[in-house]
């Protein structure tokens, strides 16, 4: 190389060392659109609002919530997999949409190990084992010996094949030993009715929803779905706690990129959101709406999804789900 061309090359080396800072202090220079996948009006659109609300007011730029509601949240999150990967086109994904319906799906439209950059956790939903209030049954203790007493006697509800609720009463008869029965409603609120008529025994139901069947009179909660207590109702025992060691389940809500975002946009994603969930304000409402604030680093949400996709695709092998 000649001396000349030495000299532009020196010359040019910081610029292009320090392009990539560039470009992640002044992104964003336009609108970001969040892509919530389900109604508005559910929880997880009103999680996506705060998170757009809060990153809104960060960035000085505006963050709209788009909601792409359709094939229990495969439509949104596909939208978002398959966008230009420039951090303007965000997803605000659930377990459900990123794990649970792709499994149960007869051709997946993405994987999502594969096709999404993961930016944070947001929080996790536990789930709360209800009984009718008049039950005799007063701990988880209780309804599995009952069970084991009566095999194939008991039944519980769902809100259908493969939905969240029914996932987490399956996994907690498969790991507790009990064989029980299960009744697929359409929707929740048709097997908390039969619930109450003591047509059936128990139902596994968000602890948003849940508590306020509780907090009616009409069910009791004999346990919560997570190892640890829940903030929102911290003198429940968990399922864990009384029993069924090691048993957890949780829907949870994120914000996912498409696959190929730079690194430099993930990290400054993740650096405001953490910063947005952890404010007193959002943590207080995320409860009021019976969802566990949890934020992490994209490795964390990274590992957790790949934790969680084997142990689903266990699951619904067992129940005969599987690519259906």
């Amino acid at each position: 190389m000649t001396p000349c061309g030495l000299a532009v090359l020196c010359g040019l080396l910081p610029a292009l060392l320090c392009a990539p800072l560039a470009a992640a202090q002044s992104y964003p220079e336009r609108p970001i659109r969040l892509i919530v996948p389900f109604p508005p009006g559910g929880t997880i659109d009103m999680v996506g609002r705060l998170v757009a609300q809060g990153l809104s007011e960060r960035f000085a730029q505006s963050v709209v919530v788009d909601n792409r509601a359709g094939a229990g949240g495969m439509i949104g999150a596909d939208l978002v997999a398959r966008a230009t990967p420039d951090g303007y086109t965000l997803c605000l994904c659930s377990a459900g949409s990123m794990i649970s319906g792709p499994l149960l799906a007869a051709k997946a439209l993405y994987d999502a190990r594969r096709d999404f950059a993961p930016v944070s956790m947001l929080a996790t939903v536990p789930y709360l084992l209800l009984v009718r209030n008049a039950s005799s049954l007063g701990s988880v203790r209780d309804l599995m010996a009952l069970a084991k007493q009566q095999p194939g006697a008991l039944n519980y509800g769902s809100a259908g094949n493969g939905t969240s609720s029914h996932l987490a009463a399956a996994l907690f008869t498969s790991m507790a030993g009990i064989q029980v029965v299960h009744v697929a409603y359409k929707g929740s609120a048709p097997a908390v009715t039969d619930l109450a008529g003591g047509q059936i025994q128990f139902v596994f139901e968000a602890i948003g929803a849940g508590l306020q069947y509780v907090k009616s009179g009409r069910m009791r909660a004999l346990g919560i779905s997570t190892l640890k207590r829940s903030q929102t109702l911290p003198a429940l025992a968990t399922i864990h706690e009384q029993g069924v060691a090691g048993y957890e389940m949780s829907t949870w809500h994120t914000v996912c990129a498409p696959r190929g975002t730079p690194a430099s946009t993930i990290a400054r994603l993740n650096r405001e959101i953490v910063a947005v969930i952890n404010t007193p304000a959002t943590r207080e409402k995320f409860l009021a709406a019976g969802t566990e604030p949890q934020s992490s680093t994209p490795a964390q949400l990274r590992e957790h999804i790949a934790r969680d996709v084997p142990r689903w695709e266990k699951l619904l092998a067992q129940l005969g789900l599987r690519g259906q």
